[in-house]
């Protein structure tokens, strides 16, 4: 039990270090610890959904209108490009969904939360309340991606392109997104499975509540960055 408790001091003093330090913008540079990811594996796939209107708040998201490049820590950069070479030795690859968020895009978030459009809500939270959707721990008012550690991320098939069948889309923010969700067929299981253990592998952890998401625990000092995401940062 003591061992559990100072494990559990430790994260949440590492978290706590992460949030006190100052809310970082470098307009146009690219912050010396960060990275475009297709520096650094070119081969990984990109889409990012809060660039576009496939995401649960339906529209593009504030700091995301600038750019297409994902964005990391150089960490967890090298992470994915170790995840990417196992996986290309079964034909497979890893599809970015959503890397380095923009601080300003969690206030987007809960604005949002607040009006009265609910026109997504059958597609990506249909069991819960936008209230609930921040009861239930989906989405908070920081988030690991705006440190630039954590990835949305599924595996696709590169012979035909196809995203692995994981038994539910990326933003569905419902219980059947939990990686351990017990209706899913053993196959869809076993992709959910193949996706954990591969990017554990590489020295990542993922969120229970949502399949998708990974990120690598921070270490030495993070910053909470604010910059919009840009093709062309020096």
């Amino acid at each position: 039990m003591k061992q559990i408790a100072f494990c559990l001091l430790l994260i949440s003093f590492m978290l706590c270090q992460c949030a006190r330090n100052e809310l970082m913008v470098y307009p146009g540079q690219m912050p010396a610890e960060l990275c475009y990811l297709d520096e650094v594996a070119p081969s990984i796939k990109v889409d990012l959904k809060y660039c576009g209107y496939d995401n649960f708040v339906g529209r593009p998201i504030d700091g995301y209108t600038t750019g297409r490049r994902a964005i990391l820590r150089k960490d967890a950069a090298a992470a994915l490009a170790k995840a990417q070479k196992q996986l290309n030795a079964r034909g497979l690859g890893l599809l970015v969904w959503d890397a380095y968020r923009p601080h300003r895009a969690l206030h987007d978030f809960y604005n949002w939360s607040l009006n009265d459009d609910d026109r997504t809500r059958s597609k990506f939270y249909p069991n819960i309340t936008k209230r609930g959707i921040y009861e239930n721990k989906y989405i908070g008012l920081s988030s690991e991606h705006s440190w630039g550690v954590a990835v949305d991320i599924t595996i696709i098939n590169l012979k035909t392109g196809r995203e692995l069948d994981m038994g539910g889309r990326h933003d569905l923010l419902d219980a059947r997104s939990a990686t351990l969700y017990a209706g899913l067929t053993p196959a869809q299981q076993a992709n959910r499975l193949l996706l954990r253990d591969t990017l554990v592998a590489v020295g990542m952890r993922n969120y229970s509540k949502e399949w998708w998401h990974y990120y690598i625990t921070p270490l030495g000092t993070c910053h909470r960055y604010d910059f919009p995401l840009q093709d062309d940062l020096k």
